[in-house]
């Protein structure tokens, strides 16, 4: 509901769909026509100068390419009730996760594990920064009705 919330307030018509079958939010620009396929995960963070906190994905979801494609946003519940969002498209997170080192195989290798840590320094899964994916909303940029 949080994501769905910032997503409204940037301008977006947000649909929740009626059968899960990976995609937690669908994202329209009324005015363009652009949709947008959304996937949430979401960890209770732990610790207190740097909360980190484990997001399960499917691997056969990272892997899939669509049209169009999936986008996560990652949330973070921090112990005080604050919450963080990474936003990542799919093909920048099995990037990461191919090329980078980004999470470890679990489930008999059928889902990825990312813990990833955040502080006020940064953001770090596996020694890799994912900086530039916190908060970034640039995907939808506010729009004006």
């Amino acid at each position: 509901m949080a994501v769905l919330a910032v997503l409204l307030e940037r301008g977006y018509n947000v649909a929740v769909p009626e059968v899960d079958r990976g995609d937690d939010l669908y994202v329209v620009h009324d005015r363009s026509g652009l949709l947008y396929r959304v996937q949430v995960k979401s960890a209770t963070g732990k610790g207190k100068k740097r909360v980190s906190g484990a997001f399960n994905i499917s691997l056969d979801q990272l892997r899939t390419p669509r049209q169009p494609d999936l986008n996560y946003v990652l949330v973070l519940m921090h112990p005080d009730g604050r919450r963080e969002f990474l936003v990542i498209s799919r093909s920048e997170l099995e990037y990461l996760w191919e090329f980078q080192g980004v999470g470890h195989l679990t489930d008999h290798g059928r889902r990825i594990v990312l813990h990833i840590s955040f502080s006020q320094h940064g953001v770090e899964c596996n020694g890799i920064s994912l900086d530039k994916y916190r908060d970034n909303w640039s995907l939808w940029p506010k729009v004006v009705h």
